[in-house]
Order: C-alpha cells, then structure tokens, then sequence
C-alpha cells in the first residue's frame, strides 16, 4: 500500500491542475467547505505561497509511483508546534483516481510524517458526514470522533499511538497472509 504513491513539495507546475480541480463543484461534493469558483490569476497567486516553506503548514503533491503522475494535495494546516497538533486535508483531484488506495496511502504517509518527523501527537480531521469512503480511511487509520461535529461534519483525530496500533495490525494482516 505504502508504495502506491509518494508524497512531495509542490511544484510551481502543479498549480494549473490544482486550480482546474479546485473549480470542480463534483470536488467540492467531498470536501468540506464552500464551492468558490476563482478566477485563475487570483487562485495561481494564492497557491503560489503554497510553494514557499512555512512552520504553521505542509502542503504536499500526492504523486503516484512509479509514473510520478500528480493526483492530489495533502497538507496539515494549521501545524502547532507546541501543542503537538495539526489539520489534516486531503483530496484526489482525478474522480478516476478515487477508490484505488491512493488516498489512504497518502494519509498513511503524511501522518508518519506528522508523528516521526514533526514529534505531533495528535492530528485532526474534518469529515462531510456524507462521505463514507474518506470515513472509512480514517477509521481503519485510527482516527475516531470527537464529538457530533456540524451537521453535516464531523469532526476526528488520530493520537500516535493508536496510528501506529492500526498500522502494525494492517502489516501483520499482510504479512500474517503470505
């Protein structure tokens, strides 16, 4: 699973597919937040600071291995480091590329990160009750909720400990398997 695809800093390249998906209202029907449609110099100009290191968020191209072809965004935003916490988001831009493992590798690798490299101990989510699928990531990665959330939100986190619980399990289903 893990070598489905590969996390890596965003490209000024990637921003022209960033911005068509972000135009997409089908994108929007799974995540959370308003549809805004943008015009493109302002959403380029934005995404632009996406480019730059900052020490309050990580932004990440989802690229699949080996081809390198670029399927999404992953991010935590905020990251507060002294509270040991951050948001985690995430989607897949291409509806063909939903479904095949790809989002939930990239969770797994992004929150690797966030818990060996970053020292978190928390991270947090928020969900559109709705998708059932994204849902299903998270449970089987851990995450559990936190309380009702918003209507049609709900809003989960993930300690370190219990991310790395379920991913030992996974592996010894792997392995245990062979």
């Amino acid at each position: 699973m893990a070598d489905l695809v590969r996390l890596r800093r965003l490209l000024e390249t990637d921003l022209a597919a960033l911005h068509r998906w972000y135009q997409s209202p089908e994108l929007w029907d799974h995540l959370v937040g308003e549809f805004t449609p943008r015009r493109e110099a302002e959403a380029m100009a934005h995404m632009r600071r996406w480019l730059g290191a900052s020490p309050g968020e990580l932004r990440l191209a989802i690229v699949r291995d080996p081809d390198g072809e670029l399927l999404g965004l992953a991010a935590l935003s905020p990251i507060d480091l002294d509270e040991g916490e951050a948001e985690f988001h995430i989607f897949l831009g291409e509806p063909r590329m939903r479904g095949r493992g790809y989002g939930r590798a990239a969770t797994a690798a992004l929150l690797a990160h966030a818990f060996d490299e970053l020292a978190l101990w928390r991270v947090r989510l928020k969900v559109l009750r709705t998708n059932q699928a994204a849902l299903r990531v998270y449970a089987a990665l851990g995450f559990e909720l936190e309380g009702p959330g918003e209507v049609a939100v709900l809003a989960m986190s993930v300690t370190d400990a219990v991310f790395r619980q379920r991913q030992a399990a996974a592996l010894w289903r792997t392995v245990g398997a062979r």
